[in-house]
């Protein structure tokens, strides 16, 4: 079987933009050195997530392996195709920039004479500042299962607030990366918190096993959950609908500031249940310890958001259903869709925005999600007309690095044009193993997803109820 990824993705280069242009010969102080300065030192810093930089002499002695990654275009890690969107935050390389490093490598990596950096560039993207820290663990940590390559955790954290909110930035901060793979945090209706904990309360450790998503695996048992439904008849729907996914983590991502006047309602009482998926066989015995999360809340905004997480449920079981096979050898795609019109009361639902009043929709973002035999993959939007558009494509997928790709100007659906709408993943996936891979929630089965973040535009309540709608 493939080996799972290895985190040297996390110490590799990560450059951004530079605006420097080829000249006749390079040097490393004269014109390699002002683009690490300016690019790549914020994260290749003494406190940053990867080697650092901050000395030049070290930073030189590591010149192949810069110049390497850098002209083969792995880093920076911007995975999105050019030509389809404007995003925010693009961190990929102009041509002028790679000119630069692949003009020194092949003169090889000349090092001219010091001289002292230049000043660090000032941050034009929002800062992230939260309002509220969380701590999701217990004050001794959690220990990942031993037994088995991967877990689902899911651990039970009060929101805080004592007042309804909305969330308008997200930062996991996960204590131990060399075990944790991901997060995503499902909010629970207060009324339900309860009956969460009662689940918690019932399994041995810290936390519960939660493969399918917030719930309980041991419900998925069908005496389990026919005794579970003796208590609470109807229980396991119950349970189901009353969580929503909030939030999510993935390497690759950081704090992240949601657009300007969006934000996703949460309740005062409202539980989170926190989905940790830990790699237990990259760091044998290694503890998960002080993984927190922080969000960016504010009282009121004026457009209310969701995150809205596509994928088939008959994918994620595949060993059963057949419906995610990847044979030996081969190359598969998969792929889904939404049509948005079939969302106007769950959009309604996790917004509180009556369905009669909701005018427009603002896709502001695409998240495609896959894990190690993911190839490649494409987010599209087919519009009411018929017109397609590709939200996302990434040409080479690479697990070590994921985010939301945001767009600098969303995408506006009115409401008549909803029925019709349909926003699509597509996946394919490559197998070079001698084994069958199947969907799953295993590392080494395979997933399917995009998330994106939308926001409501609401009609003023004096306005009458759309015609036709309900």
């Amino acid at each position: 079987m493939r080996p799972l990824p290895a985190r040297a993705a996390l110490i590799a280069v990560t450059c951004l933009v530079a605006g420097s242009a080829p000249a006749a010969s390079q040097d490393y102080y004269a014109d390699i050195r002002p683009i690490l300065v300016e690019n790549c030192v914020r994260c290749h810093s003494d406190d940053g997530i990867a080697w650092s930089m901050e000395d030049a002499e070290s930073a030189y002695e590591r010149s192949a392996r810069i110049a390497r990654a850098v002209s083969n275009q792995q880093m920076p890690p911007w995975l999105a195709e050019p030509g389809h969107q404007d995003y925010v935050g693009d961190l990929s390389l102009d041509e002028a920039t790679l000119a630069v490093v692949r003009d020194w490598a092949a003169a090889d990596f000349p090092k001219g004479d010091p001289r002292p950096d230049p000043a660090p560039p000032m941050m034009h993207h929002a800062a992230f500042a939260p309002d509220l820290s969380l701590d999701v663990l217990p004050d001794d940590g959690y220990l990942p299962d031993q037994s088995a390559s991967d877990e689902y955790r899911c651990f039970i954290v009060d929101w805080s607030a004592d007042e309804s909110g909305y969330v308008t930035g997200f930062r996991a901060v996960p204590g131990n990366r060399n075990v944790a793979h991901h997060v995503v945090v499902h909010a629970v209706d207060p009324a339900m918190v309860d009956r969460f904990r009662e689940l918690d309360a019932e399994e041995d450790g810290a936390g519960y096993r939660c493969f399918g998503g917030a719930l309980p695996d041991r419900l998925g048992d069908r005496a389990v959950r026919a005794a579970y439904e003796e208590r609470y008849p109807d229980g396991v729907r119950e349970l189901d609908r009353s969580n929503f996914w909030l939030a999510h983590w993935a390497p690759g991502m950081d704090g992240h500031v949601f657009p300007e006047g969006t934000g996703i309602r949460v309740e005062p009482g409202t539980g989170l249940v926190v989905q940790m998926h830990y790699y237990s066989s990259t760091a044998p015995g290694e503890k998960d310890v002080d993984t927190r999360l922080d969000f960016m809340v504010a009282e009121t905004v004026e457009r209310p958001a969701f995150h809205l997480a596509q994928t088939r449920g008959d994918w994620l079981a595949s060993k059963r259903s057949g419906t995610m096979v990847i044979p030996s050898g081969t190359k598969q795609t998969f792929e889904m869709a939404d049509d948005l019109g079939n969302l106007v009361g769950y959009i309604a639902y996790l917004t509180q925005v009556p369905q009669d009043r909701i005018q427009a929709l603002e896709i502001h973002s695409a998240n495609l999600h896959m894990h190690s035999f993911g190839h490649s993959g494409e987010i599209t939007l087919t519009h009411d007309t018929g017109r397609v558009e590709t939200l996302l494509s990434v040409p080479r997928w690479d697990l070590g690095w994921q985010r939301d790709f945001t767009f600098t100007a969303p995408k506006l659906i009115d409401r008549e044009a909803l029925e019709g709408t349909r926003l699509g993943v597509r996946c394919t996936f490559e197998n070079d193993t001698d084994d069958t891979v199947y969907g799953g929630y295993g590392s080494m089965e395979e997933m399917c997803f995009n998330f994106s973040y939308i926001a409501v535009q609401e009609a003023p309540a004096t306005d009458p109820p759309t015609e036709g709608r309900k």
